[in-house]
């Protein structure tokens, strides 16, 4: 889901150059994935340092680098398994000598296409958390995911674990085709990591690296993220409340209902009137919907009929996709450490305990660090600070 977060960064000028391309016409003669890839950004180790220390005070008693960012076009594929082109950012720390670990970075919701990692510059996004990462010592993976970057004319599928493991994996994929033709070499380390979004985003990824059996994951570290859907929506449902991200609850139903064709219906079975007209004459569904346009009360938006259908189990399409989206249910051979928030409003802490719970019985090396108190967004900070932990100390 969304992160809600925020990340007190100064402004910051990035300064971009392109160089050393690698033509389309060379990379297909050769590599499955990498397509192209541009120089198209840097960032000074002071700037990384000054950024990191805004941020949360302790990052600052790390040494950082200068670190560039190439940016990678790769072939993946569409929610419909349709071919297309995507693109991501690698970061690379001066001087690596393949002594660090490769982490892949899964980003959390955008509000919109300037936000992507290849559009972003250093300042309040998740680029600029990755580039830290990888100031420290680390070459970092951050996929824009279909719908931005260079596939933005496709619309986004928020929260569907099949496309999203499917494009960060083959990122990963042309990643090390860009390394094996560039003589780049990590230490054999590979993490996984992300926050809200990212957090769903990082086990759904961590399920198709270990069914593939091509790449190992050293360490699985997801926060504050919606693993178990089919328990979010219940909960959802069960409330008579205003919730505070209802926009984005709507839009993985919209995704959800667009993508499978055993449910397929219009919007008129789930939303009241005029809500549900509201939202079929959109365009788009994103994060940065019209608040005013659908009440922030599941009881005020949703027909009873919906709601106690799917309470009750009878909408069975409905929540066999949302369990087909989930990933709590499964047996993970590399360690998995979960944060979240205690207080958290957007993502109940009900779903990583869930996971943490079903996967430990499944027999997975799984560990659940709550952080007390804190809601979505304060969480990120300690969160941050505890994946460092896990991948620099």
């Amino acid at each position: 889901m969304k992160a809600f977060y925020c990340l007190p960064f100064a402004f910051m000028i990035l300064i971009a150059c392109q160089k050393n391309n690698t033509s389309e016409a060379e990379t297909s003669k050769t590599y499955s994935y990498w397509v192209s890839d541009k120089e198209s950004k840097n960032f000074s180790a002071s700037s990384l340092q000054f950024l990191a220390r805004l941020t949360v005070d302790t990052l600052s008693k790390y040494t950082y680098t200068d670190v560039k960012g190439i940016e990678i076009i790769y072939n993946t594929m569409d929610a419909f398994k349709n071919p297309i082109e995507a693109s991501g950012m690698l970061l690379i720390p001066e001087g690596f000598e393949g002594m660090g670990p490769l982490i892949s970075y899964q980003h959390a919701t955008l509000s919109s296409d300037a936000d992507a990692p290849t559009n972003s510059g250093l300042g309040a996004n998740e680029l600029s958390i990755a580039a830290v990462m990888s100031g420290i010592g680390a070459l970092v993976a951050v996929a824009d995911y279909v719908g931005y970057g260079h596939s933005s004319d496709h619309k986004h599928p928020y929260q569907h674990k099949e496309n999203t493991a499917q494009t960060t994996y083959d990122f990963l994929l042309a990643v090390e085709e860009y390394l094996h033709h560039e003589k780049i070499r990590t230490n054999g380390a590979l993490y996984l990591t992300g926050y809200s979004q990212g957090g769903h985003a990082t086990l759904s990824l961590h399920q198709k690296i270990e069914t593939e059996n091509k790449f190992q994951v050293t360490h699985s570290i997801p926060g504050a993220g919606a693993y178990n859907l089919t328990l979010l929506t219940q909960e959802i449902l069960s409330k008579d409340e205003d919730l505070p991200f209802m926009s984005g609850y709507v839009w993985v139903l919209e995704v959800n209902n667009r993508i499978y064709p055993t449910l397929n219906r219009p919007l008129s079975f789930y939303f009241k009137e005029p809500y549900a007209s509201r939202l079929s004459s959109l365009t788009a569904f994103n994060a940065s919907m019209d608040t005013t346009l659908i009440p922030q009360n599941p009881q005020k938006l949703f027909k009873k009929e919906t709601i106690d259908n799917f309470l009750s189990g009878e909408d069975t399409e409905w929540i066999e996709i949302m369990h087909q989206n989930s990933v709590h249910d499964w047996s993970p051979k590399a360690p998995i450490t979960l944060f979240h928030g205690t207080a958290d409003d957007y993502i109940y802490p009900s779903n990583p305990e869930s996971a943490f719970s079903q996967i430990k019985a499944n027999g997975g090396d799984i560990h659940y660090i709550p952080l007390e108190d804190l809601d979505h967004q304060e969480a990120f900070a300690p969160f941050l600070l505890g994946v460092l932990k896990i991948i620099f100390q």
